[in-house]
């Protein structure tokens, strides 16, 4: 019965921006990450050129939980719809802003090695 319960109260994400608009928590998870994309100058708001086409954004949402499946954090994550690019037109390469752990060790211990200063 308990799992009964639990799969009775279990809440749903967001599939897009309609749907997190009537929750002041997804609100305000939305809100946290366009302040973070303003303090951190990710972008600037600039003329499009006559030849080129706009890459559309979308929303994506997510809830963290602990190690209990609790709900810890609302997450929202405004991304580009990237599909809409074509090569040579709208981009000359493609990157993920992903790092691996073994990267970054490598990175420190040649930094080590050569003694530069990391920042």
């Amino acid at each position: 019965m308990e799992n009964l319960e639990e799969l009775m109260m279990v809440e749903e994400v967001p599939r897009n921006y309609k749907e997190a608009s009537t929750d002041e928590r997804w609100i305000e998870a939305m809100k946290d990450e366009l302040d973070s994309i303003n303090k951190n100058n990710t972008w600037k708001l600039t003329t499009l050129p006559s030849d080129h086409k706009a890459i559309g954004l979308k929303s994506v949402f997510k809830m963290k939980k602990d190690a209990k499946r609790n709900i810890v954090k609302y997450k929202a994550r405004l991304v580009e719809k990237g599909y809409v690019r074509e090569h040579g037109i709208d981009f000359d390469e493609v990157f993920a802003p992903v790092a691996r752990i073994k990267t970054g060790r490598l990175i420190l211990v040649l930094a080590a090695y050569h003694g530069w200063e990391v920042h």
